[in-house]
């Protein structure tokens, strides 16, 4: 049918309500929150005008998205679903992407002109849609948008949590300090042979553009493995080389001892047009799909073990400095084409594009962006390729060299960047990079490169000092959570490391006041802890014991208690790795009390048994949120789980994650994934759902079974 121009001029409004429409409005969303607890976002849904006289009866709604937090956002999402048969006129929507499935409706930014929102600010967007003729009520609607989020992982992956860029260019990269300061940092994978250069990067001849270069494969590999738990992570040459040379440098890296390569990647951000690629239909999804190919099957082909990723396209509304054109196209493309040979997906993380005229404070909100980024991302990931992980391979706070680097903020934002991304299931975080050969004012690495003002060659720089303190946490086989803090400006991480010790990493974005948190808050049980600590005022990382009921967090500063006993205080849903899109905000703006009671049960099978300990994480009306804990209860190793339970009423799974469920009326199974079914004795994993109907108090006949 024809739309008629109803764009909310208050004259269109005036006609449409003066037919005997009825003006309606409904707001929902969660209350204003401190920087690290979510709740982004409220919606206040309008209905301006309704025709029951037209065929078919049609109405019009505008909706305002208001940003309720204390930092920026730079995306949205508002959902809900229609009642009374309701439809979406097609084309209708401006200023946002509806999308109506059922009765469920989402809406996400037109753009990126109301995407971002300053603390306060509203954007309003509106569609047209058809309706019965006489009942049209309004639905309850939610949004959510990015917050500091709560998730915790396990780091149960192969990778070393922690890692950084280098390249062939970089001639100090193999000093005697960068092997001692990296593995101070249990700072490991290490990529190579350099971001864009490596499109120009012969490997054979050790030359890009004609030249030689400073450090070659075998310096490269040699360096690594001075670093314990040093990883090689290679990305080749696609844009100026073949898929020939790539298998040759798999097989040499698979049958030399000390070369071996833990994950290789496929081109440097191919979809970039800075990028070199010489392949016809240069820099295009479907070109990198097609000729990408052969490259992963020619480094299967040399090593059927090798582990390879593709350059994951990142939403521009999330990453201004990584963002990709057309992203969802770019990642689906790839992903329907080559899954069957992708093992991963290489993230690139700058959250400002260019040099950034910030603040201590709004740099430090560019956390908040990431768990609607990581959701991305595994969302992506489960619906075309749900084996697959993702690493993070290149991160800064922008893709242009600045001085905020250098500054002590750089350190907040290394450490704080790092945890929350492993939080939500990152297997690896990389920094950009070891050395940038910048100046003062201008440096993107985590050493000096001692050029134009610098101070002493591989004077570690803030960044460095960030990643160290994150590693008391990052720890292979730790159990890393986000912390939610009651204080605004503070940034919190937990961390139930191997051995049962546990840590906490608390950063201040304050640059001007210190704050002091109970330690109980903090899910601290014991009396002393060893404290680390870095600020503005003494930027280099202080030791002590601490010991105390309180801790105070100076002025832009990170401390980090550790050695101590706990558990983190936060009931959140895993993310390591999750394949299935995990939720990013509370689908209700008041979430109800959760009950305390954890009901368990146990059972053997298999290799050896196990047993399943839930509890309520979340609920609200007509929904709820559940996470489970597997434990490996014998005394023999798991290979694999499942997980048995009834409904006590009419529930049903809406969305799981880190398992897979089916549901046979009322019972219900869930079943480990590929990269969690595998517990040592004593090991557990974590998985969680949402479900819909009223909150079970109980879960009869809960199982657990291993093979």
């Amino acid at each position: 049918m024809g739309i008629r121009n109803r764009r909310w001029s208050s004259g269109a409004a005036a006609l449409a309500l003066t037919a005997g429409a009825t003006l309606a409005a409904v707001t929902v969303g969660a209350a204003s929150a401190p920087a690290d607890t979510g709740a982004a976002c409220s919606a206040a849904y309008s209905i301006g005008w309704q025709t029951p006289s037209d065929s078919p009866p049609d109405f019009g709604v505008t909706v305002t998205v208001t940003n309720n937090s204390t930092y920026p956002i730079s995306t949205w999402a508002v959902s809900w679903n229609f009642t009374a048969g309701q439809a979406i006129i097609a084309g209708s929507p401006y200023s946002a992407t509806v999308v109506q499935n059922g009765t469920t409706v989402t809406a996400t930014p037109g753009g990126s002109y109301n995407a971002t929102l300053a603390p306060g600010a509203s954007t309003t967007w509106g569609f047209h849609a058809t309706f019965n003729g006489t009942g049209n009520p309004v639905p309850a609607v939610t949004c959510s948008g990015p917050s500091q989020g709560s998730s915790s992982a396990v780091l149960s992956g192969s990778l070393t949590p922690l890692g950084v860029n280098t390249a062939s260019w970089d001639t100090n990269f193999v000093d005697p300090a960068i092997s001692t300061d990296l593995n101070a940092a249990h700072t490991g994978l290490i990529r190579y042979p350099g971001g864009s250069w490596a499109d120009e990067y012969l490997w054979q001849t050790n030359t890009a553009k004609g030249q030689t270069q400073p450090v070659d494969f075998a310096q490269y590999s040699s360096q690594v493995d001075s670093i314990s738990g040093g990883q090689k992570f290679v990305t080749v040459n696609y844009g100026s080389d073949t898929a020939a040379s790539a298998g040759a440098w798999a097989k040499q890296a698979a049958t030399t001892p000390g070369q071996n390569v833990a994950l290789w990647e496929i081109a440097n951000e191919n979809y970039g047009s800075w990028e070199t690629d010489n392949h016809t239909g240069a820099h295009t999804a479907a070109s990198y799909a097609s000729n990408g190919l052969a490259y992963m099957q020619a480094i299967k082909a040399a090593d059927p073990k090798a582990q390879i990723c593709y350059d994951y396209g990142m939403d521009g509304g999330l990453a201004p400095g990584s963002g990709v054109d057309n992203w969802q196209s770019w990642n689906s493309t790839i992903l329907q084409a080559d899954a069957a040979d992708i093992d991963c997906a290489d993230v690139h993380w700058y959250p400002i594009n260019g040099v950034p005229t910030e603040s201590v404070q709004s740099i430090m909100e560019l956390v908040d962006n990431i768990p609607a980024a990581a959701a991305e991302v595994k969302s992506t990931l489960s619906a075309y390729d749900p084996k697959a992980y993702f690493v993070v391979g290149e991160t800064n706070m922008s893709q242009t060299a600045n001085e905020w680097n250098e500054e002590p903020v750089g350190a907040l934002f290394a450490a704080a960047n790092a945890l929350e991304w492993l939080s939500f299931g990152a297997q690896s975080v990389d920094w950009w990079d070891v050395h940038n050969y910048g100046s003062q004012t201008a440096d993107f690495g985590m050493f000096s490169s001692a050029t134009t003002g610098e101070p002493a060659m591989d004077t570690p720089y803030a960044p460095y000092y960030g990643y160290q303190l994150a590693s008391k946490l990052a720890v292979s086989g730790a159990k890393v959570s986000t912390l939610n803090v009651a204080t605004p400006n503070i940034y919190g991480y937990s961390s139930s490391r191997p051995g049962g010790s546990y840590a906490v990493l608390l950063a201040n974005a304050d640059p001007s006041n210190a704050y002091t948190v109970s330690t109980s808050s903090l899910g601290i049980t014991s009396l002393s802890e060893t404290e680390y600590a870095y600020s503005a005022a003494k930027p280099t990382i202080a030791t002590s014991t601490f010991s105390g009921t309180s801790l105070t967090i100076p002025a832009e500063s990170v401390v980090v208690l550790t050695d101590g006993s706990g558990s983190s205080p936060s009931a959140s849903p895993s993310a390591s790795p999750s394949h299935s899109s995990s939720p990013s905000a509370s689908p209700s703006a008041s979430p109800s009390s959760s009950p305390s009671s954890s009901p368990s049960a146990s059972a053997s099978g298999g290799s050896g048994g196990c047993t399943a300990t839930w509890s309520v994480t979340n609920s609200w009306g007509g929904g709820f949120q559940l996470g489970f804990t597997v434990t490996a209860s014998g005394t023999k190793a798991v290979s694999g789980w499942n997980v048995g339970y009834s409904w006590p009423g009419s529930q049903t799974v809406s969305q799981i994650w880190n398992a897979t469920e089916t549901q046979s009326g009322a019972a219900v199974t869930a079943t480990n994934l590929s990269y969690n079914g595998a517990l040592s004795p004593g090991g557990s994993t974590t998985f969680g759902l949402i479900g819909t109907g009223s909150t079970p108090s109980t879960l009869p006949n809960l199982s657990c079974t291993a093979h």
